[in-house]
């Protein structure tokens, strides 16, 4: 048994039963063999979560100056780590507490693209605070529920005309609206002092 084999287990129970299923004896289930044995490749489940965290993020591609500008590059990042977090369900929520420690390319690379936006440094570590929880963060809220016309009676009316709005939560447009509006957000603040 190898550690690959133990990563790819994990991530198999947290995509069909999702994060909270993971435990070390559910992993060994998965994988036929006595806990004792995963034991002898991870310590303890908190080094497994870290192999997760950090097998799901290895995959993403950091943009090159070749593929463009700052902000091209911002927004591919960006994208190809949400691209990874879809095709890995469950993952968003361990990455919220995990991500600066799981892979420091990828966070170095982000702060690299903010440094050469213009902003200072201050203001780099508030902006990847704020990206992290975007971009994890949008995963731990689920919109269940869209109310519908019918159910508007007694809404305050600047809820009732936003109402019909509510369903584009869930779509790329909505995902794409804050990629554009944290990018045009760090163009005004770029060699401005915090």
């Amino acid at each position: 048994m190898t550690e690959d084999q133990i990563v790819d287990a994990a991530l198999t129970i947290i995509r069909a039963d999702g994060l909270d299923a993971l435990s070390m004896r559910r992993l060994s289930r998965e994988l036929g063999r006595s806990q004792m044995a995963a034991y002898s490749h991870v310590t303890d489940k908190q080094e497994l979560l870290d192999l997760v965290a950090r097998r799901t993020l290895e995959e993403v591609r950091i943009p090159t100056a070749d593929d463009g500008p700052w902000d091209t590059r911002l927004r591919l990042l960006i994208e190809r780590s949400d691209a990874q977090l879809r095709r890995h369900p469950g993952i968003a929520s361990l990455l919220l507490q995990r991500m600066l420690y799981s892979d420091w390319r990828l966070v170095d690379a982000l702060m690299a693209i903010l440094l050469e936006a213009g902003l200072e440094k201050r203001q780099v570590v508030l902006t990847y605070a704020m990206i992290h929880t975007y971009l994890f963060g949008r995963y731990q809220v689920a919109l269940d529920v869209v109310p519908q016309p019918e159910d508007q009676v007694g809404v305050p009316s600047a809820l009732a005309q936003i109402m019909p709005y509510l369903d584009e939560l869930r779509g790329a447009d909505y995902f794409s609206f804050g990629i554009d509006t944290l990018i045009e957000g760090i163009r005004a603040r770029a060699g401005k002092p915090s």
